[in-house]
């Protein structure tokens, strides 16, 4: 199999990026409001994202004739599950509204150079 699933080798990178990044975090600003809200949206994020791998897993395997709604659907509800988490947190006094949007990019930021680097290296299994 050939460079096996990039999207399972992101999920398991952006914890350790999540964790380092609200470390840092917290040693520069020593406000550990902002560090739960970068945490919020970055689980947020994961969160979608695996829930949007695993359904479209498993629709990918089983009704691959529903493939495109259920797509459709997953991207309404994942973007309208975020924007959720951002306005909550918009909304509320103790939440830092910029570092919840810079969380719920965590998946992309970790996912993209993951796959540039398995993708180049030619990381192959023989099948």
């Amino acid at each position: 199999m050939k460079n096996k699933d990039i999207i399972e080798k992101s999920f398991l990178f952006a914890w350790p990026y999540t964790i380092v990044f609200s470390a840092i975090l917290y040693l520069i600003t020593r406000d550990f409001d902002i560090v739960i809200s970068f945490i919020l949206g970055a689980a947020t994020s994961m969160f979608v994202n695996s829930l949007n791998y695993k359904i479209m897993k498993s629709t990918y395997k089983n009704r691959q004739d529903k493939i495109m709604p259920t797509q459709i659907l997953m991207y309404v509800l994942k973007y309208g599950f975020m924007a959720l988490v951002l306005y909550i947190t918009f909304q509320s006094d103790e939440y830092n509204e910029i570092f919840t949007f810079v969380g719920l990019f965590t998946f992309v930021i970790v996912s993209v150079p993951t796959a540039i680097i398995f993708t180049n290296r030619g990381d192959e299994e023989d099948e």
